[in-house]
């Protein structure tokens, strides 16, 4: 059974600007840097028994996902390299 343990609500995140690294043939023009957009998400910390699930979307439903961590802290630290998520920001759910 998964148990919501905390969440942050309205992050707003980045994203974009990546140069282009692969490779192109000789001559060739470098595409341009990916769009950069800024984009709220929200997140959630979830217990799952044996480890933490870090859940995210963004408030406009186009982006989601989650990775799986062994402990609490690992997942906030990577809602903080991911997220810019700081450790005040997260609010305990009450169970």
């Amino acid at each position: 059974m998964l148990t919501v343990i905390q969440n942050v609500s309205g992050q707003m995140v980045r994203l974009g600007g990546e140069e282009h690294s692969g490779w192109l043939p000789e001559s060739a023009t470098a595409p341009l840097p990916t769009q950069v957009r800024e984009v709220l998400f929200n997140l959630e910390i979830l217990f799952d028994g044996s480890g933490y699930l870090l859940c995210y979307s963004s408030q406009d439903g186009e982006l989601r996902g989650d990775t799986w961590h062994e402990t609490l802290r690992e997942a906030e630290q990577a809602a903080t390299n991911e997220f810019g998520v700081r450790a005040e920001q997260w609010q305990a759910v009450p169970s």
